[in-house]
């Protein structure tokens, strides 16, 4: 792996806003509203809470190149709330950067696969937790 600079914090920025688009097209905000707007300039982190199996949860983008899915109900009001899954961006040498699991597994992404990933980390969390 090769370490992040200054000269990569546009593409990261870039990245970031690829995986926004397509995570808020994917989970959109509670009412179904859409997220994105074209003509407006991203702030970030871009936070937003979608309902996944009934329950609240917060996306989180940054423009460094991560994305976390964590508790957007009455408990994700504490301070850090339990990320239920998580995503950043690695810069692996030849290959420039892709995205990666916490443990450093390349991962496709935006791929339709992440929405069952999603699903299953969610049903992992409600199960523990009923």
């Amino acid at each position: 792996m090769n370490s992040i600079g200054l000269n990569d914090l546009p593409i990261l920025k870039e990245l970031s806003i690829i995986a926004y688009k397509w995570l808020s097209e994917n989970f959109p905000i509670s009412d179904h509203q859409t997220n994105f707007d074209p003509n407006s300039e991203l702030l970030f982190p871009i936070r937003w809470k979608t309902k996944i199996e009934g329950e609240i949860f917060e996306w989180v983008v940054s423009d460094m190149g991560s994305v976390t899915l964590r508790l957007g109900g009455i408990e994700g009001n504490r301070r850090n709330p339990a990320p239920i899954f998580y995503l950043s961006l690695l810069n692996k040498e030849g290959v420039g950067f892709q995205w990666a699991d916490p443990e450093g597994n390349f991962v496709s992404f935006p791929d339709p696969s992440i929405l069952n990933d999603v699903k299953s980390r969610v049903q992992l969390y409600l199960d523990s937790v009923s």
